[in-house]
C-alpha cells in the first residue's frame, strides 16, 4: 500500500477513517526518567516562537523520542513607551511551574516536563506530544473541523481557567497541540505566572468543567508552594493564590446570574 499524504491522511483521520498508529505506551515515571537521563543526538531550532525552543532527538536503552528544550530564563524590569512591568519573567522555569500545577490540579493537558541542563545551560525539557497530529493553528489554516464540537470546546474552556490562572500572556494557536486522539495539549508556558492578583480577562470564562472548579476550591497553598517554590518566586505564588480565589468566585456568581446548567459541564476525557 502506498505512503497517505499527511494532508490527506489528517482528513481521513478527522473522519473516523483511519486509527491512529499504536506505540510504544510510557508512563508518566518513565517519561520524565527518560528526559533526565537520555542523550540528545540530534537537535534542531525551532521555527516558530522567540523562547529559545528546539527540537531535539533522545535515545537512551534502544528507546527514541522527541522533546522540546527551552533555555529562555529573562527576568527584569521589562521597559517600553507604553508600559513598565515590574518583575517581568519570560523563563523556562515557567514551564517546570506549569507542569507543576497542571498534576497539582489533575489537568492532564500539558506534557511532563523535567528541569536538565542544555550545554551548561538550565533549561526545560518537554515531552513531544505523542502521535501529534497538527497544532491548532494548522488546524485553523486548514480549516479542519474537529469531530466533535462539543468536545473540543469543552477542552478549550479548560484551557481558558488554566490560562487565566497561570497568567499566560503568550497563548497562540502555534502552542496549542492537537493529537490524533483529538486531545488538546497546552505547551510553552515561559511567559506565564505574572505577579498580578488579578485576571487578564475575565470574560474569556464563561464555562467550567465542575471537577476542575472542585480542585480549584481544594487547591492547598502549602501544597502548591511545596511543589512550585524551586521554580516561583513567594510573590508569584501569592498572584497565583489570588488569581485562584478570582475564578472560583467569579464561576460561582456567574452561575447565579445565568444557571448553573450553562455555566457548568462534566467534562469526560475520552477518544473522539
Amino acid at each position: 500500500m502506498p505512503p497517505i499524504h499527511r494532508r490527506t491522511f489528517v482528513a481521513l483521520m478527522t473522519q473516523g477513517i483511519v486509527a491512529a498508529a499504536p506505540g510504544l505506551v510510557w508512563t508518566d515515571a518513565e517519561k520524565a526518567d527518560f528526559l533526565r537521563q537520555a542523550s540528545v543526538i540530534s537537535v534542531k531550532i525551532l521555527k516558530e516562537g522567540v523562547t529559545s525552543s528546539h527540537r531535539a532527538t533522545l535515545r537512551r536503552d534502544g528507546r527514541t523520542h522527541d522533546a522540546h528544550i527551552q533555555t529562555v530564563n529573562e527576568s527584569g524590569l521589562l521597559g517600553s513607551t507604553l508600559n513598565l512591568e515590574r518583575g517581568f519573567s519570560d523563563s523556562y522555569r515557567n514551564n517546570l511551574a506549569a507542569y507543576e500545577l497542571s498534576r497539582v490540579l489533575d489537568l492532564d493537558r500539558i506534557p511532563v516536563t523535567v528541569a536538565r541542563a542544555y550545554r551548561n545551560e538550565p533549561a526545560s525539557y518537554t515531552w513531544w506530544v505523542d502521535g501529534d497530529l497538527m497544532t491548532e493553528r494548522e488546524r485553523q489554516a486548514k480549516r479542519v473541523r474537529p469531530p466533535s464540537g462539543t468536545l473540543w470546546n469543552d477542552q478549550v474552556y479548560l484551557m481558558k481557567v488554566f490560562d487565566q490562572l497561570i497568567y499566560n500572556v503568550d497563548r497562540n494557536s502555534g502552542n496549542i497541540v492537537i493529537d490524533r486522539n483529538w486531545k488538546l495539549w497546552m505547551i510553552d508556558h515561559t511567559r506565564s505566572f505574572r505577579r498580578w492578583n488579578e485576571l487578564m480577562n475575565a470574560a474569556e470564562l464563561v464555562r467550567c468543567d465542575r471537577a476542575l472548579l472542585d480542585r480549584l476550591r481544594r487547591m492547598d497553598a502549602a501544597e502548591v508552594r511545596g511543589r512550585l517554590s524551586s521554580w516561583l518566586e513567594p510573590e508569584q505564588l501569592d498572584a497565583l493564590m489570588g488569581r485562584r480565589d478570582l475564578i472560583v468566585r467569579h464561576f460561582e456568581e456567574l452561575a447565579v446570574q445565568r444557571g448553573e446548567a450553562s455555566v457548568y459541564y462534566e467534562y469526560v476525557e475520552k477518544k473522539q
